[in-house]
Formats: structure tokens, sequence, C-alpha cells
């Protein structure tokens, strides 16, 4: 059976009034305004854990100069692609390619013979399914950007930009022994790769500038907040710190509305 939360008496089924038959509480809304700063309390707490996330997330991918370099650099090699990459000798020429090339000839062969040929060893087939991997993995690596500062994100650039580096000069190998003769736009696109893992191994020393949010939690930092709750300080001590601060708060900005009210009157004078 329920109680009245105020008074403790026992309510029946007939008990069905907003108020309490004992001592005359809304029941509907006792402690609605504690319950309100409650989840207010945890939407500030959920985001202040979050936020260092984002601005990790946001320094990585764009917020200096650096940063952008580097999408630039990955997406430079996306380009070389378009350049002749292999050459392939027929009975009668000798025909550049690029990855539109490439491509057309993966669907004239059908993507599954590209495989079974590969798993049964032919190089060239190895060689193209390799340098596709290659391309795919500067997407991947692009997508991964804004976690590389997360905290294994020096681990996986390390581990992607070395299949990526990897796996293109692997298909420029393969292509030369068995099906032809390289052409210079896989030197350039391996030299541009070769230099995205240098400059992620530089950036990874150095590091970037994260410029953190401050997040506040019932008016206190939210790094004092969580300092407060490992010290085990009690919930009541730090709802008066809230207070305090919340104060302080308040009195700053009246100050400053006294100020500016202040300078528009001395403004007015002046215009007289």
């Amino acid at each position: 059976m329920a109680k009245c939360p105020n008074c403790g008496r026992k309510l029946r089924f007939t008990d069905w009034k907003q108020d309490c038959p004992g001592c005359g509480v809304n029941l509907i809304y006792f402690g609605s305004n504690e319950r309100l700063l409650e989840e207010s309390e945890k939407a500030e707490i959920e985001h202040a854990k979050h936020q260092p996330s984002i601005d990790r997330a946001k320094a990585a991918f764009f917020g200096s100069a650096p940063a952008i370099i580097r999408i630039v650099l990955h997406v430079l090699p996306i380009g070389a692609l378009f350049l002749p990459l292999f050459i392939k000798q027929s009975s009668s020429s000798l025909n550049k390619m690029n990855i539109i090339d490439i491509y057309k000839s993966i669907n004239e062969a059908g993507f599954g013979t590209i495989i079974n040929n590969a798993i049964s060893g032919k190089a060239e087939s190895i060689s193209i399914i390799m340098l596709l991997l290659s391309a795919v993995m500067i997407l991947v690596c692009l997508i991964c950007l804004p976690m590389s500062l997360g905290k294994h994100g020096k681990t996986r650039n390390f581990i992607l930009n070395a299949v990526l580096l990897g796996s293109a000069i692997v298909s420029a190998v393969l292509w030369g022994i068995s099906a032809g003769k390289t052409a210079f736009g896989i030197y350039i696109y391996i030299v541009l790769l070769a230099v995205i893992g240098i400059f992620n191994y530089y950036l990874a020393k150095k590091g970037l500038n994260i410029k953190y949010t401050t997040c506040y939690i019932g008016g206190l930092p939210s790094d004092e907040y969580f300092r407060y709750v490992d010290e085990g300080m009690s919930e009541l001590e730090i709802r008066k710190k809230m207070v305090d601060a919340l104060t302080a708060m308040q009195e700053e900005v009246r100050e400053k509305e006294r100020l500016a009210a202040l300078e528009e009157e001395e403004r007015r004078k002046a215009m007289k």
C-alpha cells in the first residue's frame, strides 16, 4: 500500500484526491523541485563526461592548421589514383591503366573471378585487390581522424597507416613482377601515402592543441565537482558549494548589468 511521502500516512484506494488526507500535501507535486534538480544535475554530469571527447574530435579534425593539413594530405593520394598507375602489355600495344581503367577491367572479368584468381595465387589479381584495399583504407583513415586523439588513437593511426602504405607497395611490386610495368602514378601515390605516415608520426610526437570546453554542474566547474565527489564530500556539502557558486555568478551578472547601465547613462549625458 502506498504511503504519503511527507507524513508517512498509508493511503487507501478511497484516497483518490491529489492531497494527502493526513497532512494535506499535494501528492503529485511533492518533491518536484528536488526531482527536477536531480535530473538537471544528471544531464549536466553526462554532458560534462562526453564534452571532452567532442573537444578532442574537433581538435583532431579541424581544430588547428596541422589538423587541416593532415586532412589535405589524406585527400591528395585520391587524386594520384587517376594518374597512370600500371602498364599492361598486350599483343600489339602497351596500355596505361589508372584506377578507372582498373575498375573497368574488374567489371569485365567479374569481381568474383578476381577474388578466385587471387586465392589461387595469381599475382596480378592480388595486386589489383591490394590496390583497392589501399584506396579503401584512405577513406577509413579519414573517418578515423576525429578519433585520433582518443585513448587508442595513436596505435590505431599507426596500424591504419601501415596497412595503407604496405598494401600499395605490395600492389606495385606484384604488378611489376607478373603483369607488366608500373607507371609514374603508382610511385607518386606511394610517396603521398608515406608522407601521410610521416606527418601522423610527427603529430603523435608533437601533439595537437586541444581547447577543452568548460562545463558546469550546478554552477561548479565540472573538474571541481568531480574532485569533490572523488574526495567523498557529502551531497549536502556539494549542494552548498553549488549555491555559493550560483550566487557568485548571479552577483557577477548583476554587476555587469550595473556597469553597462552606468556606461549607457554616461554616454547619454555626453550626447546632451
